[in-house]
């Protein structure tokens, strides 16, 4: 994906997903690999009576305890932020292909295709894909809204359900059909 938005137009909420996965990526990589290599970990003396076979045990360096602290408390919240900037970005790329910005049917095409592998992988595109489907569900229940902006959204919902079950390959493999007959 990042190959696609640097030869397209610019679009500075792609970004963010980006900026927020280097973030975490940074953290993990100086918690395991850099502070390690600095501070090596040192090792806790054996309880006494410990057999002699025992593991040896090491403690780690206070500072990737706090980086390891601060990714296991933000993933969670990040992850979903992540999803909710990539389904708002698609939102994004949908309304410059409605009104006709250059290459948009192209970057949109490739991102929905990003965005259905996504949405087969990832649990937080999949609570965000159902947090805005409630969202505008309720939006579209009140007495003031007309009945056609309804239709359009259920008629949209069964598009995006129909085009999700064309590309679904989460099934086993081999199971494309039904197999052979046996002779009776």
């Amino acid at each position: 994906m990042a190959l696609v938005w640097l030869y397209s137009r610019q679009v500075p909420l792609a970004l963010l997903p980006f900026g927020i996965y280097s973030i975490f990526h940074f953290a993990s990589y100086v918690r395991q690999i850099i502070i390690p290599t600095i501070q090596p970990p040192q090792q806790i003396n054996p309880p006494t009576g410990a057999p002699p076979s025992a593991k040896p045990q090491f403690k780690s360096s206070p500072i990737a305890d706090k980086i390891g602290a601060f990714v296991k408390n933000n993933y969670d919240f990040s992850m979903y932020m992540v999803a909710t900037l990539e389904v708002g970005l698609w939102i994004r790329l949908f309304l410059s292909v409605l009104i006709f910005q250059r290459n948009a049917w192209v970057l949109i095409l490739i991102y929905t295709a990003f965005l259905r592998a996504r949405y087969a992988q990832s649990s937080f595109v999949q609570k965000t894909v159902t947090h805005l489907r409630a969202r505008v569900d309720n939006l579209l229940a009140g007495q003031s809204i007309p009945p056609a902006a309804r239709q359009v959204w259920e008629a949209m919902k069964q598009g995006i359900a129909r085009f999700g079950d064309l590309t679904d390959f989460s099934g086993p493999a081999g199971s494309a059909g039904p197999g052979p007959k046996k002779a009776q």
